[in-house]
């Protein structure tokens, strides 16, 4: 038993011998052609590699934030894209024609990526120019912040929109009482009020925006120990609005007692109207510069810097791949080769076999 297990050892050792044997016989017969394509190749790489210009790459980083997601499906929006595109001319920069050669260019160049090191997303912008590629990069960062607002992607961006929809409404209101206050019959009235009573109107309507948004604010904002502190200072406000209309009141009436009454309280209206509306359009635009910071501290970008260094292309990389690519292709063809020749030799030998035995056989 031994015996025959020493035998198929050897038999199996033999087999693998001649198996190396055809390998090396085989790359021995095209051994020009194993050396000649892949040094060709290379040859070839070189020259094409070294007519390449040279590439640098800038890069714009985004701090991690929950928010990253969408920051991304914004940098490949279209809309974004072609914002970016008009705006820096990339048709007659890539030297394209139409929209869609311009986005195959500039997807060649632009790349979001999320960096596994530091959990940062990077912009970066490849161009021949290494001014070219910052300023892109940091176009595309501009363009995002801005499109976050327009788009109102963050719960920020919306307040932020709904304030300034409403400074806007309330701009509209404060002009029209501009003009009734400025003109028309209740200008004489408006100008026998006293400092004290234009004062007492002023303020009255200072409280009267301060309680207008401090009450949204309650209504807006949720349950708890925050909540409870701004419903106090609304009834604060309000005690306050209260006491205040009723000095005032009173104080109207003996004044209008010497002109025409109905005068007096429209001219009282429109002033108080007046002072209203400019007063809640100084707090909307306290709030809404706040909310800008926010909305800038929400989105926090590093800008990218002029590039120093190339980044492409990748020269030996490219000669190397080719060389490796061409001795694959050689050593596969060879084989292929081998394989039809024995193919071709079987057929024959079997042909002849043929003929040896219809020979015998005949008679």
């Amino acid at each position: 038993m031994t015996e025959n297990l020493q035998a198929n050892v050897s038999s199996v050792q033999a087999e693998n011998e001649a198996s190396l044997l055809d390998f090396l016989l085989v790359l021995t017969k095209h051994k020009k052609k194993i050396i000649g394509l892949p040094i060709l190749a290379g040859a070839i790489a070189v020259a094409i590699s070294l007519s390449l210009p040279d590439e640098y790459t800038a890069t714009l980083k985004i701090a991690p934030s929950k928010n990253a997601p969408t920051y991304n499906w914004l940098l490949n929006n279209d809309q974004l894209v072609e914002e970016v595109s008009k705006e820096l001319k990339l048709t007659e920069h890539y030297g394209t024609k139409g929209r869609k050669a311009t986005r195959k260019e500039m997807a060649k160049s632009f790349k979001v990526t999320l960096n596994a090191k530091d959990g940062y997303l990077d912009v970066n912008a490849t161009d021949a120019s290494p001014e070219f590629a910052a300023q892109l990069a940091n176009r595309m960062g501009a363009v995002l912040q801005k499109n976050l607002y327009n788009m109102r992607l963050l719960d920020v961006s919306k307040q932020r929109y709904d304030l300034e929809t409403r400074r806007e409404m309330a701009r509209t209101n404060k002009l029209k009482f501009d003009h009734q206050i400025k003109g028309g019959d209740l200008a004489p009235i408006i100008a026998l009020f006293s400092p004290a009573d234009r004062y007492s109107i002023i303020s009255l309507a200072a409280i009267q925006a301060e309680a207008t948004l401090q009450g949204q604010s309650t209504v807006a904002g949720s349950a708890g120990t925050g909540s409870d502190l701004m419903q106090s200072e609304l009834v604060r406000i309000q005690d306050q609005l209260s006491n205040l209309q009723r000095l005032l009141a009173d104080n109207l009436k003996k004044r209008a007692s010497a002109v025409n009454a109905g005068l007096w309280i429209a001219a009282a209206d429109a002033l108080q109207q007046q002072a209203y509306w400019s007063a809640l359009i100084e707090r909307l635009d306290s709030r809404i510069s706040l909310l800008k910071k926010q909305e800038h501290d929400e989105l926090k970008m590093t800008l990218a810097e002029v590039p120093d260094e190339k980044s492409g292309p990748k020269r030996a990389l490219i000669v190397l791949l080719s060389a490796i690519a061409a001795l694959f292709s050689a050593v596969l063809w060879a084989f292929i080769a081998e394989a039809i020749v024995k193919s071709r030799e079987n057929l024959a030998s079997s042909a002849l076999l043929g003929k040896i035995a219809a020979a015998w056989h005949a008679k």
